[in-house]
């Protein structure tokens, strides 16, 4: 991860640790990164951070709390831009060694090149460049869309410092849809939904930062501005899902190999272990096993219980979606596979959530990290997570068109 370490002794506060070092690492690529790609994108300059960078332990009650806060408390479990006095803090005790230990180093590469979105996003305003509107959520996307820019070039291998795998970026997606800012004076909060945060970081790392630029909730599609976006009394559980909903996803497959012209029979749904599975490959939550689909029924406990129901659904559908693409839609590639059940995965968690009033942006978000869960989904999983989620958005956004057949 670390190919060359920064000495963080420009940084306030700094105990001069291994956390802090790897955050002076980061801050420091990402530095020099903005250097030379906000000219050449958007033709603006760069200048380094004016306030500069704190390191907090939040732990210490004597510590001196960094700017744009009252109280070192405030600071607690968490990292922010201060755009008043154009300087980054994060809690060294609390929030990094938790994300590394959580998710990995590359948890703290994120976080911080979303902070530094931020400075980036401020540079342009200042210059009157073409930016977003300034609603929160907006705001928060950019910064994330200007990270998942930055992380592209630590990924591809252009980073003298950094190194990162496609498998340490599935973690760092991880911790970014699970990481929020604090509230307080000057500093951003309201960061969107799961889906809004890996969608605009998608989007900076496969368009770079001029995907960034002019951003606004209605071209973004915000899942908070779906319909049926009330809180929900709760979760299903397994039971309620396989006698309520499995019906009604295999009608919606079995219409969509008519439409396609698909010669199909839809395949049983039950719970494995009233089955014999000797022989099956049984890895992924459903699994395909003598002509039906097999339940992993504690699998599927465990998703509702860490994840909600709406991400215990996903494997069902994932399951129908790979059976009717393989058996009548001809594909055999794995890869193709997987991205195409990804892709109808995504059209029908967009038709319960968008279409049918019969979900929530909670739901979107439960499904999003559903698709991040590795072999839950397929058994032998050849695409990342990553890769996974991409084509499980162009469903959500283009439809079941738009899926690879």
């Amino acid at each position: 991860m670390v190919r060359d370490g920064v000495d963080p002794s420009f940084v306030f506060g700094t105990d001069s640790s291994p956390i802090d070092e790897l955050a002076a690492t980061v801050v420091t690529d990402a530095q020099d990164y903005w250097s030379r790609t906000l000219p050449r994108a958007f033709g603006q300059p760069w200048h380094d951070l004016d306030g500069g960078f704190f390191s907090v332990d939040t732990t210490d009650t004597g510590a001196e709390p960094p700017p744009c806060t009252a109280e070192v408390s405030e600071l607690a479990g968490n990292a922010y831009y201060c755009a008043t006095v154009d300087a980054i803090a994060w809690d060294r005790a609390a929030l990094l060694p938790v994300l590394r230990t959580n998710y990995g180093r590359s948890a703290v590469v994120v976080v911080l090149a979303h902070e530094m979105g931020h400075a980036v996003a401020n540079r342009l305003r200042s210059a009157r460049a073409p930016v977003p509107e300034r609603s929160p959520v907006i705001a928060e996307a950019t910064a994330d869309c200007f990270a998942g820019a930055y992380v592209h070039r630590v990924v591809a291998g252009e980073s003298a410092r950094l190194g990162m795998s496609t498998a340490q970026l599935d973690d760092a997606l991880h911790a970014l849809i699970n990481f929020s800012d604090p509230v307080g004076g000057g500093v951003t909060d309201e960061h969107g939904t799961a889906y809004d945060r890996a969608s605009a970081f998608q989007d900076g790392y496969t368009g770079g930062p001029t995907a960034c630029a002019g951003m606004t909730a209605t071209d973004r599609d915000l899942s908070g501005d779906w319909a049926g976006d009330e809180q929900r009394a709760g979760d299903r559980g397994v039971p309620e899902l396989l006698h309520e909903r499995v019906p009604a996803i295999r009608e919606r497959f079995r219409e969509l190999a008519v439409h396609n012209g698909w010669d199909w029979t839809v395949p049983a749904v039950r719970p494995a272990r009233d089955s014999d599975t000797s022989g099956c490959a049984t890895e992924a939550a459903v699994y395909e096993c003598r002509g039906d689909l097999l339940v992993d029924r504690s699998a599927l406990d465990r998703m509702t219980y860490e994840l909600g129901d709406r991400a215990a659904e996903i494997p069902v559908v994932a399951a129908l979606a790979t059976n009717a693409l393989r058996r009548a839609g001809g594909i055999t590639d794995a890869r193709r596979l997987e991205r195409a059940a990804s892709c109808l995965s995504g059209a029908h968690t967009a038709e319960e959530v968008r279409g049918s009033g019969n979900g929530s942006a909670a739901d979107l978000d439960e499904a999003v990290r559903s698709v991040l869960a590795g072999n839950s989904l397929f058994a032998g999983r050849t695409l990342s997570g990553f890769e996974a989620l991409r084509a499980f958005r162009t469903g959500v956004r283009d439809g079941a068109r738009a899926c690879p057949r």
